[in-house]
């Protein structure tokens, strides 16, 4: 019965750290990087077609005018994941503009 259950254990262990791993690998191959402040730059540029140079003083200036100065890496995951929900919002709406069938 103890063997069942570590056996049990070592498999969803197991799992778990293969899904880590891809995950790891997945933002990796986006990204090329595990800093979220590069993502946010990365994916600003991409969306915007702005120089990169533009897209960095939008983020800093939108940092300080909440107060922060030199960003975390927390803060910068959480402007990252405000900006990527901002993005999907606009384009839900755009799409039920269009009357889109799927809204």
């Amino acid at each position: 019965m103890a063997a069942r259950a570590f056996s049990r254990l070592f498999k969803t262990l197991l799992v778990l750290v293969l899904l880590v791993a891809g995950a790891t690998a997945a933002t990796w191959m986006r990204y090329e990087s595990f800093d979220p402040c590069a993502w946010m730059q990365q994916e600003m540029v991409e969306e915007s077609g702005l120089p990169e140079l533009i897209v960095i003083a939008r983020i800093k200036a939108a940092f300080l005018l909440d107060g922060v100065t030199e960003p975390t890496p927390k803060q910068c995951l959480y402007a990252w994941w405000k900006h990527r929900f901002e993005g999907a919002k606009v384009s839900a709406e755009n799409g039920a503009d269009k009357g889109d069938p799927k809204k």
